[in-house]
């Protein structure tokens, strides 16, 4: 059985820009961290170029750099409850910067951000989303739902990496009172030109006897053990995953990941960054350490 590694945040960090678009991750954000008994941080970068668009958003002046008490005035009467450790921080500069400095300063183990829908949305902050999602060093929320409570069907995506091990295993210790799916999707090429209906059955029972063995080496606790169910789908992750969301009305969507560098999403692409962008659900992104060079493994096999 594999060690346990997965732990509750000691802090969040909720990313806002006080727009509108920004409110649901806000009340998940504070949820989240009265669930925990946790601080919760809010940063809201100021633009670093006058000429940024930014600003005129929100009706909200852009405050200066170090101007807390607008935000912290705004950010207390967004909130529907009391956060008792809440700590407000604006700094200038671009948005993806500050979010990462200010969450390594304050030690932040989870960074909250609202989804960019709309095209302006995406323009502004799609960027900042992506560019977190692939460089942070600590798992990421990305909140698409208005929340109606704690967390209570959540999804987890599985490749049988140790990055899904991670993500399966934060999945049932931080939201332990949920139903989990575990799904593992096999996406295989030409399948129904050389895949009769009997091997078929087959391979698929093969595939869910290594996902039982995964579940059982990754050392899920036994209370939500009971409540989880496992299923094998041939296809796309991607497609996969949302399909099953919608079907079965999941809240959470959990996958892991590793942090890679710009060249290999350009040259290769991110299966994980596709899997947030497609999920219609609120979407965890579970950051396990980067491996040393020695034990690389080949990029592309990963999610």
């Amino acid at each position: 059985m594999s060690n346990r590694t997965a732990a509750t945040p000691t802090a969040i960090l909720l990313a806002t820009d006080l727009s509108a678009r920004c409110d649901r991750a806000l009340d998940r954000a504070a949820l989240l961290s009265a669930q925990w008994r946790v601080p919760l941080h809010v940063v809201h970068a100021t633009a670093a170029d006058t000429a940024s668009p930014w600003p005129a958003i929100d009706t909200l002046r852009a405050p200066a750099d170090g101007d807390i008490e607008p935000v912290r005035q705004r950010i207390v009467g967004d909130l529907r409850s009391d956060v008792p450790e809440l700590v407000v921080h604006v700094q200038r500069g671009r948005a993806a910067e500050v979010i990462l400095e200010v969450a390594e300063r304050e030690r932040c183990q989870l960074i909250v951000l609202g989804d960019a829908r709309d095209t302006l949305s995406r323009q502004l902050l799609g960027s900042t989303v992506t560019a977190l999602v692939r460089t942070a060093p600590v798992s990421v929320l990305i909140v698409k739902r208005r929340p109606r409570g704690a967390y209570r069907n959540v999804l987890v995506g599985t490749d049988f990496t140790v990055e899904s091990r991670l993500g399966l295993l934060s999945a049932t210790d931080l939201f332990a009172h949920a139903q989990f799916t575990v799904l593992h999707a096999l996406d295989i090429p030409y399948r129904s030109l050389w895949l009769d209906d009997a091997h078929r059955d087959d391979f698929t029972r093969l595939e869910q006897a290594t996902m039982d063995a995964f579940i059982t080496d990754a050392g899920v606790a036994a209370e939500p053990r009971q409540r989880l169910h496992s299923l094998v789908e041939h296809g796309h992750a991607e497609a996969m995953l949302r399909q099953h969301a919608l079907d079965h009305d999941a809240d959470l969507c959990v996958i892991g990941a590793v942090r890679r560098g710009l060249p290999f999403h350009l040259l290769i692409g991110s299966t994980s960054h596709r899997i947030v962008q497609s999920m219609p659900t609120d979407i965890l992104v579970v950051r396990a350490a980067a491996a040393t060079p020695a034990a690389q493994p080949d990029e592309s096999s990963r999610t």
